[in-house]
């Protein structure tokens, strides 16, 4: 079944009251700003209220600001199959990455953000612009135990998941510094 999100009256799950709904460029759209807390191991979670096993998540996305002194990057994204709020699957978008490795994936437990593990740092990372001053489209496709990712319709990478979860909520993160903005929100059942 698909469904589009309204993210108006949707009751989101979220650990910050930084998550808020915003108009921008005349729609609602769901918003993490003034994130300014330096935290390295966690995020910022919003999830949807609904439990998916197999699926297709759509959304547009649009990084709006980095916080930190070092760098002008940043960290948003789409968490898929959450357990609960420090639980789930992860796929980011990095903005202004060093090099050319602008998404990567990550599993968190226990709401740590393992980013300075082997696992992570050694793993092949995404090659796809990600503009710093315009909306565009993700999409992730979640089925069995893997996932692939689409920017703007062109195919970044397909990863197999590690935490093992079999279904959960999806939703967005927005990590470290890192303010963030999501619109047009669509979820669809996959076979």
């Amino acid at each position: 079944m698909n469904s589009f999100v309204d993210l108006s009256i949707v009751k989101l799950e979220t650990q910050s009251s930084l998550w808020q709904l915003e108009q921008f460029d005349g729609e609602t759209v769901l918003q993490l700003a003034n994130n300014k807390i330096e935290d390295h191991i966690g995020g910022k979670v919003a999830l949807l209220p609904v439990v998916k096993q197999n699926y297709r998540m759509v959304a547009e996305m649009r990084f709006l600001r980095h916080h930190l002194e070092e760098g002008e990057g940043g960290w948003f994204g789409f968490v898929m199959r959450a357990q609960d709020l420090d639980n789930y699957e992860l796929v980011w978008f990095m903005p202004n990455a060093e090099g050319s490795e602008t998404v990567a994936y990550v599993p968190v437990a226990h709401g740590v953000v393992p980013w300075w593990t082997e696992a992570y740092t050694k793993q092949e990372k995404g090659s796809v612009h990600i503009p710093i001053d315009a909306w565009f489209q993700a999409r992730v496709d979640v089925v069995e135990d893997e996932f692939s990712l689409y920017v703007d319709d062109k195919k970044v990478f397909t990863k197999k998941m590690t935490y093992y979860l079999s279904e959960g909520q999806p939703g967005f993160y927005v990590g470290t510094a890192t303010d963030a903005a999501f619109r047009r929100v669509l979820i669809e059942d996959l076979a």
